[in-house]
């Protein structure tokens, strides 16, 4: 069941709340740590633009914030073995594996800085998870191979897209299968009716429109001019536009018009950590404004609907209005059907 639907950028453009005077004391500067460090497990320099997050963290804070390389279900993975002993204060997952670790009692209950000005859709009730920030499923195209840029999904039924469509395997890569399941609610399915969705794919194929549909690399090939369409999320979109080699006049951005599903990235306080106060600063400071907006700085959007995106980065996005079709899950309804969703799709989708 759809859950009320969020605008991407519902932001006050009238300045933010909270100013450079006095962070020391929004951050616990000067309390008493057992430890000057704070462990995240998923904190990766090139990702979100967690290296200038770390540094200003740690310039505002004195607690030092290392790089941790793991993705989200590395992340899981090491919470569900280290349960006994945790190591890290912090995790930061894609929304499955957050919930999934609420689940089996890795996390605990906290509510952050600005916990209120967070919809509802993206945290839990009782403070075990947060959204940081968020992606949307969106399209980069490249307007030098497709002569008219497709804007639903609907249009990628077109011959003229005949070998041009490139995603992520929806089997294996989550990007693509929450590509997937977009078209399946745009097609009319739910988190328990997926069968719109295997029937477009199908047609999809049927057509030769999907030129690739690997396990990974899918942003790279694009990025190089391999493959004329990219299906992702909105920020890989504009790493295209803007951080590619290709021209950025040769590239269009996309948000398609008959539904784009929101995808939250999670913060949680780690269950029995061993640095908690550490570990509630961490979080206090990524979901303060001056945090917000250096995510922002690489095309995700604040969770945070009182913080203002940097004028330079929303100057270089698509308008609030192109994000209308934007919307929200059942996170947990979804990693309930997950699987189940996952093994339909190879069984029925051909390859």
């Amino acid at each position: 069941m759809l859950q009320n639907a969020l605008t991407r950028r519902n932001v006050i453009q009238s300045g933010g709340a909270i100013g450079a005077v006095g962070l020391a004391g929004c951050f616990g500067i000067g309390s008493s740590n057992d430890e000057d460090v704070v462990i995240q497990y998923n904190a990766v320099d090139g990702w979100a633009n967690y290296e200038t997050v770390r540094e200003e963290f740690t310039d505002e804070t004195g607690i030092d914030f290392p790089e941790d390389t793991k993705n989200s279900g590395q992340t899981l993975n090491a919470l569900t073995n280290e349960a006994e002993n945790p190591q890290a204060d912090v995790a930061y997952m894609g929304i499955s594996d957050a919930i999934v670790a609420e689940q089996n009692g890795l996390t605990e209950s906290y509510e952050p800085e600005g916990w209120d000005n967070i919809p509802d859709d993206l945290k839990h009730p009782d403070g075990e998870w947060v959204c940081n920030h968020y992606g949307t499923v969106g399209w980069a195209v490249n307007t030098n191979e497709v002569e008219e840029v497709p804007q639903s999904w609907e249009d990628l039924l077109d011959e003229q897209f005949e070998d041009t469509i490139a995603l992520y395997n929806p089997e294996s890569a989550y990007n693509g299968f929450i590509n997937f399941l977009t078209a399946n609610f745009a097609m009319g399915g739910d988190l328990t009716d997926v069968d719109p969705g295997i029937d477009f794919f199908n047609e999809l194929q049927e057509r030769g429109n999907i030129a690739a549909m690997p396990d990974q690399g899918v942003t790279t090939s694009f990025f190089q001019g391999e493959v004329p369409m990219l299906m992702a999320y909105d920020f890989n979109a504009y790493e295209a536009k803007y951080l590619s080699d290709l021209p950025e006049e040769d590239v269009e951005v996309v948000v398609p018009d008959d539904g784009s599903i929101i995808v939250p990235y999670i913060l949680n306080v780690v269950n029995d950590c061993p640095r908690r106060e550490n570990a509630e600063v961490c979080i206090d400071f990524q979901l303060s404004e001056q945090g917000q907006q250096l995510v922002a700085e690489a095309f995700v959007t604040p969770s945070r609907e009182d913080i203002s995106m940097p004028d330079d980065v929303t100057e270089l996005m698509l308008s609030d209005d192109e994000y209308e079709s934007s919307f929200s899950i059942d996170y947990e309804e979804l990693v309930e059907q997950q699987d189940a969703i996952r093994e339909q799709f190879s069984r029925e989708v051909a390859s």
